[in-house]
């Protein structure tokens, strides 16, 4: 029996009164008893079908209380998980059930799901699973995978290929309880997410922390900073689930009540860097306090949290590591001195091994996510101080070489956004003759704002805040940013646009 269905059927069995997961839209709910008895029935399906050990079970709904149930039932099942972007087309669907040679095709909408002759099609069902269309080989194509684990997912491919990245249950579930510690969650909490449940974030911070600490979570379909309040004083939330992005639409709609404000404990911010500005200017508008984390795939999600203390917390920093080994290295290898930049590195069982790599050839292929050390080198540079607290300083990829001087691209979109005009601003590398590489950026402006006017007064900010060589050359207007599903800028789109 996996740690997931013992979870869920001790709840279950306890009666505890009340919705486990709510839809935000319509009031939809999942009681712990409704989702014991999907499990029940997936596995039993699982069974019926014969599906071998671990089989690849890929989730396609854009549904959150459907994609809920499965993801749990699949891992109450000791299948594999493989969360799918539900907004992709029928054609992208496809090649990606093919890619990762899933066993079968757990969809919201079977009817428009793609034909794949080897990959069984289930409908998700409202409560229970359904076979709708058996594979027409025989064969399951997860029998030859290079990795079983309990959830398969992919990096975010911001910065090149997307790679697979296997977490097993005890690490999904190791997670989750660090994070419903670190965050006092318990029954009498209750989050609200409207972020994708396709992303880690969302799987660890929102169903398997629900899980883990029998609280409750309301689910959006999608963020609206129209309708975002006026949800959360419906529901009563105690705590929120952001990202940057979020932050930054809400800190420019009306404010919540105070009533409303009062109740929520924080407002939890992950998935990529949070300007200081962005921090200050939510908060300034809601009266709802910000704590600021910062996680990533390879270790189920949360890395570093600030402290619940709102007084021990420190504005610009993602915390100090939770229940995690990580130190930040210097080129040779090494710990860095306080203050001094270097690589982020994770050490320990709670971090994934093994990458997935899948060739043109089709073929699959595990290598090492460590070192020789035993380090997961993150790829993204930060710094400690004194007191142990992780700035983060951007991308290692990201970092733009002027003639020898490094230039971190954070430290100039943070000066950019502290400017009034300025709503979001990515800086990357542009090629140049002499110097090899000089910083450009591309923002997108508040309403009211003339982009010749704000253009000339954002070369004089950056002339009063930054170095010489830190200031960009060029700054150009953009209607929006390049982003994902999480609101993280995908710079090489930045870059192709400028």
């Amino acid at each position: 029996m996996s740690e997931v269905f013992r979870l869920m059927a001790v709840r279950a069995r306890s009666g505890e009164a009340g919705p486990a997961f709510l839809t935000a839209a319509d009031g939809r709910a999942l009681s712990w008893q409704d989702l014991a008895r999907y499990a029940g029935a997936l596995r039993e399906l699982a069974a019926h079908r014969q599906l071998p050990d671990r089989a690849r079970i890929g989730i396609s709904s854009a549904d959150p209380l459907a994609f809920t149930a499965a993801y749990l039932g699949i891992l109450a099942a000791d299948l594999t998980a493989v969360p799918i972007d539900p907004r992709l087309t029928q054609a992208e669907i496809g090649a990606t059930a093919d890619r990762l040679r899933l066993d079968v095709l757990l969809a919201g909408d079977p009817a428009v799901q793609p034909w794949l002759p080897d990959t069984d099609l289930w409908d998700i069902g409202s409560v229970k699973p359904l076979l709708v269309r058996s594979s027409a080989s025989g064969n399951w194509p997860g029998q030859g995978a290079a990795m079983r684990p309990a959830v398969l997912l992919t990096s975010s491919g911001t910065t090149g290929r997307p790679k697979g990245i296997g977490l097993s249950q005890w690490q999904l579930l190791h997670a989750a309880r660090r994070v419903a510690h670190h965050h006092r969650f318990g029954p009498g909490e209750r989050g609200y997410s409207p972020l994708p449940l396709f992303h880690v974030n969302a799987q660890v911070m929102g169903l398997l922390a629900t899980l883990v600490s029998g609280g409750s979570l309301v689910l959006d379909r999608r963020f609206d900073p129209h309708t975002y309040w006026e949800r959360v004083a419906q529901w009563q939330p105690t705590w929120l689930n952001t990202v940057p992005a979020v932050l930054a639409a809400l800190a420019t709609e009306a404010p919540p009540p105070e009533a409303v404000a009062a109740r929520i404990r924080f407002a939890r911010s992950a998935s990529a860097p949070l300007p200081t500005a962005t921090q200050r200017a939510f908060t300034g508008a809601t009266g709802v306090p910000v704590l600021e984390t910062y996680g990533m795939t390879e270790a189920a999600g949360q890395i570093t949290a600030n402290p619940l203390d709102a007084r021990a917390r420190r504005v610009g920093t993602v915390g100090v590591p939770v229940g995690l080994c990580l130190e930040v290295l210097d080129e040779g290898g090494r710990p860095a001195r306080p203050g001094e930049p270097g690589m982020v590195a994770l050490r320990g069982r709670a971090v994934a091994h093994r990458y997935l790599e899948i060739g043109d050839d089709g073929r699959e292929r595990s290598r090492s996510a460590r070192d020789a050390a035993g380090w997961l080198r993150t790829g993204d540079l930060g710094s400690r101080d004194d007191d142990g607290f992780l700035r983060l300083h951007g991308r290692t990829d990201d970092v733009i070489n002027r003639g020898g001087e490094k230039i971190f691209p954070l430290e100039v979109e943070n000066v950019l956004l502290a400017h009034p005009a300025v709503r979001s601003a990515a800086v990357v590398a542009a090629p140049h003759d002499r110097l090899g590489q000089v910083p450009v950026a591309l923002v997108t402006l508040h309403r009211g704002y003339d982009t010749e006017e704000a253009v000339e007064a954002l070369h004089d900010w950056c002339a009063y805040g930054l170095a010489r060589y830190k200031r960009p050359t060029g700054i150009s207007v953009a209607d929006a940013l390049p982003t994902g599903p999480t609101g993280k800028i995908l710079r090489r789109r930045v870059r192709e646009a400028l």
